[in-house]
């Protein structure tokens, strides 16, 4: 099983990476997790970096939560960070264009950058080569899950993407609350199971606030507020300009 969706506090989260690999690794028993900052790539390449190293039981996909114009999307099974804030079709491409795999998270859900309803159904009717969606993350264990969840099964009875279950954990008691389960154990079955569509969303545990802490909560929101103008201006700096 997997936990395809984590925040580390290279952006948002209130835990660095190496205390996220030690709580997978000592309090889980997940197989395969996965770094998905929110425009940084850094996280996930320190995460496999590090459990190669220390010889943990579980493996690491790279990745990150890309923001495009249109909402969030999970670019997992990276080498090279994906663009951000451009049109969702040409990000999605350029997730492609390097064997990655294009999940949307948190689908439909107002209570935050959620590619909508229409922006799902032009992407699926396309017939564009790399314009196409891997998954949809059917379970998320945040409250913005609890408005896309209903929403994203809906959706998903209808066109049949892989189904992925994610924790969004931005504290490290809320990993593994929601999963993806998959035949086989490593980052590669992992994959093949998406491209095959034989995963399946699953719920791991309740997440209660007194698990996380009120403080802990008022931390991450405060921190969470200055994160998207940061990403638009290191975006900025990073971008080649003709």
């Amino acid at each position: 099983m997997a936990d395809i969706h984590i925040h580390s506090s290279i952006v948002d989260g209130m835990a660095d990476v190496t205390q996220i690999l030690e709580y997978v690794e000592e309090n889980t028993d997940l197989d395969v997790i996965a770094i998905t900052d929110h425009d940084r790539i850094e996280g996930s390449y320190q995460a496999r970096e590090l459990a190669a190293k220390r010889g943990y039981r579980f493996e690491v996909v790279t990745g990150m939560e890309v923001t495009t114009q249109e909402g969030h999307l999970l670019a997992l099974y990276l080498e090279s960070p994906a663009p951000s804030f451009e049109p969702l079709a040409e990000t999605i491409e350029a997730i492609h264009s390097q064997g990655g795999l294009c999940i949307v998270p948190h689908p439909m859900s107002w209570l935050t950058e959620s590619v909508t309803r229409q922006s799902l159904e032009k992407i699926v009717a396309s017939n564009e080569h790399g314009l196409y969606l891997d998954g949809i993350e059917t379970i998320n264990a945040t409250i913005a899950g609890r408005i896309s969840n209903p929403k994203a099964k809906r959706f998903n009875h209808k066109y049949k993407l892989a189904e992925t279950g994610g924790s969004d954990a931005h504290f490290l008691t809320v990993i593994g609350s929601s999963i993806t389960l998959f035949p086989g154990r490593s980052a590669e079955e992992l994959k093949q199971s998406i491209l095959h569509q034989t995963t399946r969303a699953a719920k791991g545990f309740k997440v209660r606030l007194s698990d996380v802490g009120l403080l802990q909560v008022a931390r991450q929101l405060i921190k969470s507020r200055g994160f998207p103008v940061r990403n638009i201006l290191r975006a900025i700096r990073e971008r080649d300009f003709p």
